[in-house]
């Protein structure tokens, strides 16, 4: 999984050179967009998160199809679902306009899916993957709806083209 394989590679971000690297970008290569992901680390950096998740918005059709977030109005995650079914998808409706779609498109995307794109505090990163879940696979599944517990972890609102191309 995606957190298997960033842990495969904690030696980079212990390495003395890179000691002064307070954030990381962790990206998804199953995935077709196109963003300046300085907006997304702007956003990490303004809410002062621990782990901000890029998302975007999503209708009933595709809901059941990605990793869902509830947040709160200031755009905290307050609550995960990887793929959720039947009551608990239901459940994962949010008002959309509070990371920022107009009422017409909150209507029609009641719903914030995650994008697999992540920025994490190091500190954070290497604590969750060494120390907290050291036998965790995968971040949307595993780490990202415990981390919502515990952590400032944000959402930030990607509103361009995006399409899920994995299998």
């Amino acid at each position: 999984g995606t957190a298997d394989a960033v842990r495969q590679f904690i030696w980079v971000f212990e390495d003395p050179r890179n000691k002064n690297i307070e954030h990381v970008l962790i990206l998804s290569g199953d995935q077709l967009y196109r963003m300046d992901y300085m907006d997304l680390v702007q956003r990490h950096m303004d809410t002062r998160a621990d782990i901000t998740v890029s998302c975007v918005p999503v209708d009933d059709s595709r809901a059941s199809d990605f990793g869902l977030m509830k947040i709160d109005k200031v755009g905290r995650i307050v609550h995960f679902s990887e793929k959720p079914k039947g009551s608990v998808l239901d459940a994962m409706k949010v008002d959309t306009t509070i990371p920022g779609l107009s009422p017409y498109e909150a209507k029609n995307f009641p719903y914030i899916a995650s994008m697999g794109v992540y920025a994490f505090r190091t500190e954070i990163l290497l604590n969750l993957l060494r120390w907290r879940y050291p036998t965790s696979n995968d971040f949307g599944s595993e780490i990202i709806p415990s981390a919502v517990n515990e952590y400032n972890v944000q959402a930030y609102l990607f509103k361009d083209y995006w399409e899920d191309i994995g299998t």
